[in-house]
């Protein structure tokens, strides 16, 4: 099995990358990330160089997103676009982790460990990171009460009913 390792990052580093992104939007009080049309948007204006396409179902396969954070570009599966454009949870999730490649992976240069035996540790772990940025930056821990209910979570930060709930049993 071929495993990538990244540079090593905590959680705190990758909520200070989510939270500053939100707060140059001024979004950083705003459950609601609108994730389509900042990749669509807002960050060409940002990177120029910066590119996102959308592929075919046949072209893809059972990929749901790519990132190419050497070549600025990120690829979403057109159904999972058109879903995260109507507001479906697990794709908009998609796609911030997909950003969060982008953002936390830009930079580096990712190894390729070739091995069966070793468990890579999360910290070290692209995907971990990525799904923790997202994470981050959909559902930010200083806007959760702990409160707030999953069905509530689900609703005002426009994910699914499961990454609220994995989020909710993260923070407590």
């Amino acid at each position: 099995m071929e495993s990538f390792i990244a540079t090593p990052l905590s959680i705190r580093d990758i909520r200070a990358k989510a939270f500053a992104l939100r707060k140059s939007l001024d979004l950083d009080n705003s459950p609601y990330f609108p994730i389509v049309e900042f990749v669509e948007l807002i960050l060409p204006q940002i990177i120029p160089e910066f590119e996102f396409h959308i592929g075919t179902e046949k072209e893809m396969g059972d990929c749901h997103g790519l990132t190419y954070p050497e070549e600025n570009c990120i690829k979403i599966r057109e159904d999972v676009y058109i879903n995260a454009t109507n507001g479906k949870g697990r794709d908009r999730f998609t796609i911030a982790h997909e950003l969060g490649h982008y953002i936390l992976h830009k930079s580096q240069n990712i190894a390729l460990a070739r091995t069966t035996s070793r468990r890579i540790e999360a910290y070290k772990n692209p995907e971990w990171q990525a799904n923790t940025f997202a994470a981050e930056l959909l559902m930010p821990v200083n806007l959760i009460n702990p409160s707030d209910t999953v069905l509530y979570i689900s609703d005002n930060f426009g994910v699914s009913f499961q990454a609220a709930k994995v989020r909710i049993n993260k923070i407590k």
